[in-house]
């Protein structure tokens, strides 16, 4: 694809059923960005903003926190052990520290496959530090409860989760952790 002319990322979204939530730019501009919303098999609502300059290619970034949260500094590092621990995905935090989980794809490689191969990485990345990640995520790390709750983009997953996880190290979510008792029921011997 010729890196001046912009890819057609519309039709590339329609196709892969993923939803437009905002835009700027016309397709014939040098610089588009398109925002839209993934969700994983844990991690839902995760907002990915699709941003193609001419020459340069696409950067997809999830905004993977909220604004003016507090990360704590063990959080931080495990973000920055992903960065090598999986391939074509970057943790970087944004001016306000606001934590966003990146990858790029160059414009002489630019495609449909391309361009989902690159949304699904992000999604599995999110899916798998969701708990590690969780006070960067979340407000005090209380996740919201998507026990139930299905993907908005299934087809979009199941094309691409088997071949990229085959890329990625082993991975098992982690087993639920017991409640802690906090210190008047520690003294009270009430089970925990």
């Amino acid at each position: 694809m010729n890196g001046a002319v912009p890819p057609p990322i519309d039709a590339w979204l329609r196709e892969l059923e993923v939803e437009v939530v905002g835009a700027s730019g016309v397709p014939d501009s040098e610089a588009i960005s398109r925002d839209v919303v993934l969700d994983g098999e844990r991690r839902f609502d995760l907002r990915v903003t699709i941003a193609w300059v001419a020459g340069i290619g696409i950067s997809l970034w999830a905004y993977y926190g909220l604004e003016a949260m507090e990360i704590p500094r063990r959080v931080l590092h495990r973000m920055l052990r992903a960065n090598f621990d999986y391939p074509f995905v970057k943790f970087a935090m944004t001016d306000d520290d606001r934590p966003m989980l990146v990858t790029e794809l160059p414009a002489s490689a630019m495609s449909r496959e391309e361009l989902a191969r690159g949304l699904v990485r992000l999604t599995i990345v999110a899916d798998r530090l969701l708990e590690e990640t969780a006070s960067a995520v979340a407000d005090r790390a209380l996740l919201p409860d998507w026990s139930g709750r299905m993907p908005r983009n299934p087809r979009l997953l199941a094309a691409h989760r088997m071949e990229l996880e085959g890329e990625m190290p082993l991975w098992q979510p982690p087993l639920p952790s017991r409640p802690r008792r906090n210190l008047l029921g520690w003294l009270r011997g009430s089970p925990p």
